[in-house]
């Protein structure tokens, strides 16, 4: 017997197959560009982002460098003004004493940036000697192995509480009152105690000073997603 092929039926499952391959293949194709077009997209918002962060980041540099150029010269003024902020000589050597040099000298030598006991103590003890206080004391508790005084972003006064005594006469007192309220450092007194004659008086103070760490300035690095 011979076969018979029905050619019609033989076109038709041919003409189906092609239009199957060519819908997985149109399928495929249109799958690749919506993921193409997904990845662009996704890829083109993250460069806008680094754009804009750029864009930002030159504006702060641009308003960095204009602000340096007006604090130099405020700095300048404040630096040049005569007497100085306390009342002293207004000379830039470096060896000067309290109240001389300069007003940027009188600053830093307000609120030291390192904890430094024995040399607050030091300074005190000298306030004392030059008021003539008679038997003089001074508590108080070095935490040079507790303290930080490292740089900080954002660095806070520190409080170093002291407290003094001794004896001299009622304008004795009144003179270191005056002396520790003027001094270049700053010293609040807490609390102030005075026994005896106006020509032998006993006086007992607790005072507060400060020491502040320096600020650090650095630059930061910000990631982009």
């Amino acid at each position: 017997m011979k076969a018979k092929f029905d050619f019609k039926k033989l076109n038709l499952d041919r003409g189906q197959t092609r239009m199957l391959v060519t819908i997985t293949v149109a399928a495929a194709v249109t799958v690749f560009c919506l993921l193409s077009a997904k990845a662009l997209w996704s890829q083109a918002a993250y460069h806008r982002q680094v754009l804009s962060a750029k864009r930002q980041a030159v504006a702060q540099l641009k308003a960095n460098i204009d602000t340096v150029e007006t604090l130099k010269t405020q700095y300048d003024a404040f630096n040049s003004a005569n007497p100085n902020a306390i009342g002293g000589k207004n000379v830039s050597d470096a060896n000067a004493t309290p109240p001389d040099g300069t007003n940027s000298q009188v600053v830093l030598n307000a609120l030291p940036s390192k904890y430094d006991f024995p040399a607050l103590i030091s300074s005190v003890a000298k306030v004392m000697s030059l008021n003539r206080i008679g038997n003089p004391g001074i508590a108080g508790s070095d935490q040079s192995a507790t303290i930080n005084s490292q740089p900080t972003a954002n660095p806070q006064p520190v409080e170093i509480p002291l407290s003094l005594s001794g004896l001299t006469t009622y304008s004795g007192a009144q003179n270191l009152v005056r002396d520790l309220e003027r001094s270049i450092r700053p010293f609040d007194i807490t609390k102030l105690q005075l026994s005896g004659s106006s020509a032998s008086l006993s006086v007992s103070a607790s005072v507060t000073t400060y020491f502040q760490p320096a600020k650090i300035l650095s630059a930061g690095n910000k990631e982009i997603k």
